[in-house]
Formats: C-alpha cells, structure tokens, sequence
C-alpha cells in the first residue's frame, strides 16, 4: 500500500505534447446497439496498454476528451493509448426514465469486452479511468469484466450515496441553506438534529420514489416540523419545493442514490489509484479515504495507491476555483490540474507498464 501527500510546492511539470494516431472504433453494446468512439495510439513506443475513459452521464464524449487533453498527451508521450466513445443521451428514448451511472459502467464494460474482441487490442493491459461520478462507473464496470488490468479514480465517492448526500446538505456545502431552516442566526429555528433528520427523511424518500408531488410532499413536511419552527414560517414550502425540483428534476441527485461503492471493490484485484482533493467539498476527502482504505484492509487487498492532493473537486488550486465561480474574467491557471496529471501518468508508468 502506498499513500501519498503531494504538497503546493510540488515541482510544475512541463506538458509534453505526444500526437498519435487516431483509430476510428464501433463497439457492440449489450443492446445490440453499435456505439462509435476512437482509440487514441502513440505514434511510437508502443506500451500494449490502453486506458478507456468512462463517461459522465451529463456531459458529451467531446467535453470529456477536452478535459483529459493534458493527461492524454502524457500517457501518449509514455506509449499508452486511450479510447473514448460516444456517450448516450441523458433520458431514455421514452423519457420515462434517467440514465444512470449504472448504465454509464454497462457502456464502459461493453467498450471494454468490445476491445478484447478486436485483434489489435486483445493482448494490450486495458482499464478504466473516471472522475466524480464517472469515477463510480468506472469501478462498477472494473468489477464486471474479466480481469482488467488498472483502475483509476479521481475525486469519486465511497461511501453510500445516501450518507454521502446527507453529510453535504446538513455540514459542508451549503451553509446558507443549513442556516435558512435552523436556529443559527435569523433561521427558522429547527434544531439542528430536526434539521438533519428532515434532510435524512428527503433523501429516503428521494431514494424510494416516495415524493409525488413536490409542493404537496413539502406541505407535509411542514406539517410535521411545525412546532419548531419559530420564523419565517412562510418561506419553508417554497424553500424545499424548490429543493426537490432541483435535486430530482435537474438530473442531479436521483440517478445515483443506490450506488454504494464496496461490494463493488471485494470483485476488483488490479492496481488502484484512488486521488482525493483535500479542498473538495463537492466528495469529502478524509471520509471517503478512509473508507476506501478500510475497504481495501477488510478485503486484504494489498494492491492500491491513495493520493491526497491540495486541490478542488476540479483539480484546481482553491483560489482557481473560486475565481471560476464567481464569474471573473481571466486565464485560468490549470498548473494544479497538471501536476496532478502528471502524477497519474508516473502511477501508469510504476504501477501498469
């Protein structure tokens, strides 16, 4: 086991651009469906290993292969090729239901099967890369296959979803909302355990397909947390429909609340990179460390790598990022970004190659 502090003084890396070739791909799915994609193979010093970049459910194939440009170039530069692929759409044809990072993990392992089919890539050491969400898919699909050679997490939970969702909305991402409902300041007034207990019972009720009608489901919760509600009585309706619209309609939290990442890592014996920001507020760093570590331990598996790293949920310095959201204009400073991705590529040199 290895575990690794990279600091703010880390060395800045140069980047180092390393064109290949690009192979126009098809890939059978599970569905009969063919998906296209490309393999993305070093023009020289060829490693026969290739990383398969799993997609999030909420972006396209392009902004994906936009945002690992910099890793790409490096892990060319070091004889790995790479493979992206169309991604689907966010609703199901019907648009009855929502594509998931389960689906998500089927298409990664469906590219993967697909590739150990093709005679050019059968023999290459093949795995999986995501990040946040797409970090999920990419164990899940780790754990479906026969034996991939890697995987590699970036900032993805791993804990239980539920618990992890509950943890952002009651301590660390918005305490403006805590503050909206308890007694904190000018709140409502709800204790703090009522609080927590209502944001618990959402997320149950999220999770189960409980809810119905959103204003409705929050007239009922009103109805329940009246009696500690001392101000702004008004406000609570209006507050978590707007709450529910947003976690349930915008594709945001329902899709994922199953996922529980451990049974998950008991199937997978490669090598592992797991990489967590120390800044990151969107997936907490030290309780989602240690839980993979503790995961690892209760399986007896020897074989991983965790990395903690001075960064966001973006992979930026804290200052970056907070620059970015509040709209500044400027060059973006993607030094932090790098180092980290250079990190990754000398973990595929060490650890895989």
């Amino acid at each position: 086991m290895k575990h690794i502090v990279l600091g703010l003084l880390a060395l800045l890396l140069s980047s180092t651009l390393a064109y290949g070739d690009s192979i126009p791909c098809q890939f059978q799915m599970r569905d009969g469906s063919i998906r296209c994609g490309k393999v993305f193979s070093p023009e020289k010093l060829d490693k026969k290993t290739l990383v398969i970049f799993v997609n999030h459910r909420q972006l396209k194939a392009e902004q994906t292969q936009f945002s690992y440009s910099y890793l790409v170039d490096k892990l060319l530069a070091d004889g790995i090729s790479c493979c992206f692929f169309d991604n689907r759409s966010l609703h199901s044809e019907d648009s009855t239901s929502l594509t998931t990072l389960f689906d998500m993990a089927d298409d990664a392992a469906d590219v993967y099967n697909s590739l150990k089919k093709n005679k050019m890539f059968r023999k290459y050491k093949t795995g999986f890369i995501g990040a946040s969400e797409s970090g999920g898919s990419a164990l899940i699909s780790a754990s479906s296959v026969s034996i991939p050679s890697f995987l590699i997490q970036l900032v993805t939970n791993v804990e239980p979803q539920d618990q992890k969702d509950h943890q952002i909305f009651t301590l660390y991402s918005s305490p403006v909302w805590t503050a909206a409902f308890t007694d904190m300041g000018n709140g409502m007034g709800l204790s703090f355990h009522e609080y927590s207990a209502m944001v618990q019972r959402m997320i149950d009720d999220m999770k189960h397909s409980r809810i119905g009608n959103k204003e409705d489901y929050a007239k009922r919760l009103y109805n329940k947390y009246e009696g500690g509600i001392k101000n702004h009585k008004e406000q609570f309706v209006p507050l978590i429909t707007h709450f529910l619209e947003k976690q349930m309609e915008e594709d945001y939290m329902a899709p994922r609340m199953w996922y529980n990442a451990k049974p998950y890592y008991k199937k997978v014996k490669c090598p592992k990179l797991l990489l967590r920001g120390y800044y990151d507020y969107n997936v907490l760093c030290s309780t989602n460390i240690v839980e993979f570590e503790k995961a690892m331990h209760e399986n007896g598996n020897k074989n991983y790598t965790s990395v903690i790293v001075k960064a966001t949920h973006s992979l930026m310095d804290m200052s970056v990022e907070r620059r970015i959201m509040q709209g500044r204009d400027g060059e973006i400073d993607r030094s932090k970004q790098h180092q980290i991705m250079e990190a990754i590529s000398e973990w595929m040199r060490r650890n895989v190659i």
